[in-house]
């Protein structure tokens, strides 16, 4: 993928649609499409600044693993909410929001334009079209459902939440919204459809402008794998490590990160290296394939830009 790509005319940038304070741009799309590369350039040219909507870059550890923009890049034009959350916090689209907003307001201050980047399809949902308002979880019901995951395996407990809930829990679904969704279910009788069902509370009061970023996907898997290489290069299992050292819980979203699971076993001498360079790569295609297959189905561009 090129990188002299000419903004000015894939946005538009003539008719000075999307420049404006009351403004939010995104730039959604699958990993590895050049995303942030393409939202600092058009930040240079509109004054705008970039705001994280991935749910793994909002953690302070992992910047390599997860791709997080470069000191270099964050010098180039300001970012926000990326790395400054703590890996043993267990970060909710719900309190990203929140963040959110504050920061949408000092940029307001600072005049200048928000362009939120990301592929995170819970959190881009909750801008485009809004927040799902589900009953606070009590400690003891999470802990409980953990309980119950433990006891039965992912699998048995996968299909226990399938009876519950057939149209919002498939094959693709993770453990972490597997556990959200048992204990929802146990703390209000009532399942993650319903809740969904229900109207949302739009807590963004700007007009939004989202784009979607487009490449072939025979060459988002080679971008996936060649990053990957890179990331481990730059010393990305050094990372793990320290990671691995903090002994933090395993069911935390940090713990989601592409390549995390496999380079700890390599760590933990369950497989080799090449092993989890190979099983790592798997789960990242299998990812691409899930975030390709949100974007077409609940993601409403204002514009395509194909690259």
């Amino acid at each position: 993928m090129s990188t002299l790509i000419n903004i000015k005319d894939l946005f538009d940038l003539s008719k000075n649609k999307y420049s404006h304070l009351n403004d939010l741009i995104i730039i959604g799309g699958p990993t590895c499409v050049g995303k942030s590369k393409i939202a600092i350039q058009l930040a240079k040219k509109i004054d705008g600044v970039l705001i994280n909507a991935d749910s793994i870059q909002v953690y302070k550890d992992l910047r390599l693993l997860s791709a997080r923009p470069t000191l270099e890049d964050e010098k180039i034009v300001p970012h926000f909410l990326y790395g400054y959350v703590k890996s043993q916090v267990n970060y909710s689209v719900g309190k990203w929001l929140n963040d959110l907003n504050k920061t949408l307001e000092h940029v307001k201050k600072m005049q200048k334009t928000p362009i939120l980047v990301g592929g995170s399809g819970l959190y881009l949902n909750s801008i485009i079209k809004g927040l799902v308002s589900i009953p606070k979880i009590s400690e003891k019901i999470k802990k409980q459902s953990v309980f119950t995951l433990n006891k039965l395996g992912i699998e048995k407990f996968r299909q226990l939440n399938f009876k519950i809930d057939p149209i919002f829990v498939n094959k693709n679904i993770d453990q972490q919204r597997l556990i959200r969704a048992y204990s929802v279910y146990l703390q209000t009788n009532k399942n993650m459809s319903f809740w969904y069902s229900n109207p949302r509370k739009n807590l963004i009061k700007k007009k939004i402008y989202p784009f979607l970023i487009k490449l072939d996907r025979d060459l988002i898997y080679k971008n996936c794998e060649t990053r990957f290489d890179d990331m481990l290069d730059k010393g990305a299992l050094e990372e793990v490590k320290l990671l691995k050292n903090s002994y933090i819980d395993q069911s935390l979203p940090i713990m989601k990160s592409l390549g995390v699971k496999w380079l700890i076993k390599y760590l933990s001498n369950e497989v080799s290296l090449e092993m989890a360079i190979k099983l790592s790569k798997r789960d990242t295609r299998r990812y691409v394939k899930r975030q390709i297959t949100w974007f077409s189905h609940n993601y409403i561009p204002y514009k395509i830009i194909n690259l």
